[in-house]
């Protein structure tokens, strides 16, 4: 029986009163699972995230995180709680080095077990231990982008939530920071992130949702979904074609 972590309900939610971004999604994560939000530009993907983060206003709906509510929780205790929610931009401190970003990470856990959690991330990401006195403006995409990931991991979060993590980046470091992600799940972290990079994101991933206008419309495993016609005509905006047309356009028959 799978063991739900992140429960999330009939939830609304949005940067002014009265204009719901997010319109009554629901979505489910469970312990150990990838699962990756899709969906045309203008959807709610970032929305949706950032509302169970804690950064954006939910007006109706409910969050529980391994069953502990956590919908009015403020943006700056849900590490404590258990959720690192790693941003699409702005996500390291540029003028600080690797190192330092680490420490600060470092900031809820008890003195002494920064160091030994620190060394971790940087057998983890050994490009970060190459790179620790650098300043982290310095380094390429890719490079930033683990660094990010490894402050989200450093408190050891029940769920590592990330907005966009392949958002401009060359295809080599799209690779990388997928791959990177696998290999987090393998160690037994949970993940839900939004991605624009579908194909990418579905061949790493366990499950899927497709948001359009703030809710989930279409749901399924995610090794499958990317052949299903339902993609292309939520996620792409193209109708399914009827078997009829298609014949017709087989033999070359006239409409």
């Amino acid at each position: 029986m799978n063991e739900t972590v992140l429960d999330v309900s009939d939830l609304e939610a949005g940067y002014e009163p009265g204009v719901p971004i997010v319109r009554g999604a629901s979505i489910t994560v469970n312990k150990g699972e990838i699962v990756v939000v899709l969906g045309p530009n203008g959807a709610g993907k970032s929305s949706l995230i950032k509302a169970i983060a804690g950064l954006v206003p939910i007006s109706r709906g409910k969050v529980l995180l391994d069953g502990k509510d956590i919908t009015a929780a403020p943006a700056h205790t849900m590490v404590r709680l258990g959720l690192a929610f790693v941003p699409q931009t702005e996500n390291v401190f540029p003028r600080m080095s690797v190192e330092d970003n680490l420490k600060v990470a470092c900031g809820i856990l008890e003195r002494r077990q920064a160091p030994a959690r620190i060394e971790e991330m940087y057998a983890a990401f050994p490009d970060l231990l190459r790179q620790r006195r650098t300043p982290a403006g310095n380094l390429s995409g890719g490079q930033r982008q683990m660094l990010a990931v490894a402050r989200a991991l450093i408190v050891h979060p029940k769920v590592l939530v990330l907005d966009e993590p392949s958002a401009g980046l060359s295809p080599k470091f799209v690779s990388m920071v997928f791959e990177m992600l696998s290999d987090i799940r393998k160690s037994g972290v949970t993940i839900l992130l939004v991605e624009q990079n579908a194909k990418a994101a579905l061949a790493i991933g366990d499950r899927a949702y497709v948001l359009v206008e703030g809710k989930e419309r279409h749901e399924g495993a995610a090794s499958t979904l990317w052949d299903d016609p339902v993609i292309a005509e939520l996620y792409l905006g193209q109708r399914p074609l009827r078997k009829d047309s298609a014949r017709h356009t087989e033999t070359g028959g006239a409409a």
